[in-house]
């Protein structure tokens, strides 16, 4: 009786090992993350830069949406942020941040636009200079927009807080820096001599590390990282020309991956 007891017990625990696995579902060749929008529920969007697009899909990867972002010639685009429902407005539609930024190969500098967009393609808001924007809910005084606007073109540059008081509410799987942690594009991504990783830690973490790895995941090197700082200039000529992918781990936090591409 033991024995078939022990044999049974050894077949369930067997069977639920090998029903337990990991199942591919899908990939994408852009970056992006799920997202719950009031409404419409669950969805996950990734930026494509090359066509200036949001794509957002359904839970099943069908697609739902796409929002074509307008990027000047010249133009790159850099970040999507808050893409949401009945927070840029209160008619149930789906509006989203996105930044976009120039070179500037004469001079050195970068110049950064951040734009609010709704769905329809109508801006509702544009701020010139603006890198980074987080979204937080400040209890009876309703939902702020803070955005950080920078001008580059001379040294010291100049920081700009701008605070914008929001019609909506946010969710709290949107998140904000202080309970998630957010991959942000390099620049320049392809990168010659030098590439700029900007980040932003969660709130009340005061250090982390940027692993940068190969197209195959191999650890090629671990950058240290603290509050005191908003970005991370690495070397680039050091490594062999090719496509490396970089992430963000800080606490209990590990950002998604992105690639840096070296010429």
């Amino acid at each position: 009786m033991k024995k078939t007891i022990v044999a049974s017990l050894f077949f369930l625990m067997t069977y639920n090992f090998a029903s337990a696995q990991i199942n591919l579902e899908t990939d994408y060749e852009h970056s992006g993350a799920y997202i719950q929008l009031a409404n419409s529920g669950y969805k996950f969007y990734v930026m494509d830069v090359s066509l200036n697009q949001c794509r957002i899909y359904n839970t099943d990867h069908s697609l739902w949406k796409t929002i074509d972002l307008t990027v000047p010639s010249g133009h790159y685009l850099y970040d999507i942020r808050y893409v949401s429902e009945n927070l840029f407005t209160n008619d149930n539609s789906v509006s989203l941040i996105y930044i976009y930024y120039f070179y500037d190969e004469v001079y050195q500098y970068y110049t950064y636009t951040l734009k609010i967009l709704n769905e329809d393609g109508s801006q509702l808001k544009t701020v010139e200079g603006a890198q980074y924007a987080y979204v937080n809910d400040v209890g009876e005084e309703g939902t702020k927009l803070t955005v950080y606007a920078y001008d580059y073109s001379f040294f010291p540059y100049s920081i700009l807080t701008i605070i914008y008081d929001l019609p909506g509410e946010l969710l709290s799987s949107d998140g904000g820096p202080e309970n998630q942690l957010n991959t942000r594009n390099a620049f320049p991504n392809p990168s010659t001599d030098y590439s700029i990783i900007p980040y932003e830690l969660p709130q009340g973490i005061r250090e982390g590390e940027i692993q940068l790895m190969n197209i195959k995941g191999k650890l090629i090197h671990t950058f240290r990282i603290d509050h005191q700082f908003d970005n991370i200039q690495i070397n680039t000529s050091q490594y062999p020309h090719g496509t490396y992918i970089y992430q963000i781990s800080a606490g209990e936090y590990t950002s998604g991956a992105k690639k840096l591409i070296v010429n």
